[in-house]
Parts: structure tokens; C-alpha cells; sequence
């Protein structure tokens, strides 16, 4: 397994910008143990994961809190994790493009870099709270190129729940720069609103991203999640939904995590 850690200049973003990669590679245990390493070839490709964090994160949260890199090893999935700081995953008014960075710069980049699939069927995202909103975001704003998307403990009524937070000028979120409005009804008309997002991909007879949702029964987002669920079924979006004892905290994501890697349509080899 190797862990690679890229620091680079973002056309995008008009800044220089963070990931982690992590790529599987024949490991000791494979070797001394001789099982099959024959997905390390030549010009061979992995399917990806874009794996996100939430508020007050950055690209290293899910390689220093979890096991991450082991669990990519097992299923032979790379995953990359980017920072987009506070912006819940949005092309921000006054600041940088963030969701045009995940969705067109950053994937052209690794499969420049490293040996990527850009393949819609090798192409997920998942995240935690905030990132459990911007995986769902990022998938239903390119369904032709994610093929599923996952949320942990997400913030999936977004920008609704945040009518407070969103006037504080003293919010972890510059929520001013991000929309240029404090107007959360106006906001949830746009396709910031995954539920918008997701009739409008109805309409026009799009197919939409498998759709992956887990949270703690404990955690503070779970009535969200259980009206996310609630639009869900009045549209009739097919998903998959799991919960399980658990707060808003690591040791839930941890697990959960491998929950979403079993789920995932992994070839569990190289393409």
C-alpha cells in the first residue's frame, strides 16, 4: 500500500490544494504468504473512491481517525481524500470552485498522475457529515460519471437546519461567501438542495447514483437523516439505508466505512 501525500497548484480552486491517495500495492503478508498480487500490473487502472471530510477537517482526517488505508488495501480500491475547507462542497460566490474541482479538475488530474479509472462505473464518492452532504452533492451534480455515493451521518436537508447558523457571522461556514445569502428558503430552492437536484435528474429521465445512507441512532443528525428519508420515498429513489447504535464521532465512521466499501460494486481487482 502506498499513501502519497500531493500538494499542488489548482487551476480550480486559484490555489495550491492538499490530497491523500491512497494506492493498493503488493504488500509483506501478500508476498510472504503468496495470494494474488496480479492486480499490480502494468497499465492497469483502479476504480476510486473520493472519500471527503466534514466541517473543520481537512484531506488527512480519514487517514490519522481510521483505518482507511488498510481497508482500501483489502478491497483494492484507491482512495482519494481532498480539501475543500468549510464550503460544503459548493462553487462558492466569492471564493474558490470547489465542486468543479471535484467533479472535473481533480479527476482529470489523477488519471493523468496515477493509474486512475475515470470510467463512470469505476467512480464513487462517500464522506462523513458535511462530506456525507457533498458525496451526495458531487454524484448527483455528475450522475454520468459517479456511479454511487454514500453518506455518513450526513447533513442531507441542507441548507434547511442551519436557519441560525447560516446569519452567524461567527459560523465555522462562511455561508455569505459561499451563496452571497442568508436566504435558507431561497437557497433550498437551488440545486443546493439535493432533493432538487434529484427531480430535476428525474425529469429528464437521468439515471441517478446508487445511493448509500448510515448514521448513529445517537447522533444529533439522525432526525435529519430520517426526513432525508422521508423525500427519498415521496420520490421513490431507490437506496440503501442502514443505522446502528452510535454518536456523531469516529469510531461510528470507522466501521461504517467498511460498511460502504462492501456495499460498493468493486471489481476487487484492477481494470
Amino acid at each position: 500500500m502506498a499513501n502519497i501525500h500531493c500538494n499542488y497548484y489548482s487551476n480550480a480552486l486559484q490555489l495550491n490544494t492538499d490530497i491523500n491517495v491512497v494506492i493498493p500495492t503488493p504488500n509483506s503478508d501478500e508476498l510472504m504468504n503468496h495470494k494474488d498480487t496480479s492486480y499490480w500490473r502494468e497499465g492497469a487502472k483502479y476504480q476510486v473512491l473520493y472519500l471527503l471530510h466534514g466541517t473543520y477537517g481537512d484531506y488527512s482526517d480519514w487517514c490519522h481517525l481510521t483505518s482507511i488505508e488498510k481497508y482500501a488495501q483489502n478491497h483494492k480500491i484507491m482512495v482519494v481524500m481532498p480539501s475543500v475547507a468549510n464550503s460544503f462542497y459548493q462553487d462558492m460566490v466569492y471564493g474558490p470552485a470547489y465542486l468543479t474541482f471535484l467533479t472535473e479538475e481533480l479527476p482529470e488530474y489523477l488519471g493523468r498522475l496515477f493509474p486512475a479509472s475515470t470510467r463512470r462505473e469505476d467512480s464513487f464518492v462517500a464522506g462523513l457529515s458535511m462530506g456525507g452532504y457533498g458525496a451526495w452533492h458531487v454524484a448527483l451534480s455528475k450522475p454520468e460519471q459517479f456511479a454511487a455515493a454514500a453518506s455518513l451521518s450526513g447533513a442531507l436537508m441542507f441548507p434547511y437546519g442551519m436557519e441560525d447558523r447560516i446569519k452567524d457571522p461567527k459560523a465555522p461556514w462562511p455561508f455569505r461567501a459561499i451563496f452571497n445569502s442568508t436566504d435558507v428558503a431561497a437557497i433550498a430552492q437551488t440545486e443546493t438542495n439535493l432533493f432538487v437536484q434529484i427531480k430535476k435528474l428525474q425529469e429528464q429521465g437521468v439515471a441517478l447514483p446508487k445511493l448509500f445512507q448510515t448514521v448513529g441512532t445517537e447522533d444529533f443528525t439522525y432526525q435529519q437523516n430520517q426526513a432525508a428519508r422521508r423525500e427519498l420515498e415521496k420520490l421513490h429513489v431507490e437506496y440503501t439505508y442502514e443505522e446502528a447504535p452510535g454518536i456523531h464521532d469516529w469510531d461510528y465512521w470507522d466501521t461504517h466505512i467498511q460498511h460502504v466499501l462492501d456495499w460498493l460494486p468493486l471489481a476487487n481487482t484492477t481494470v
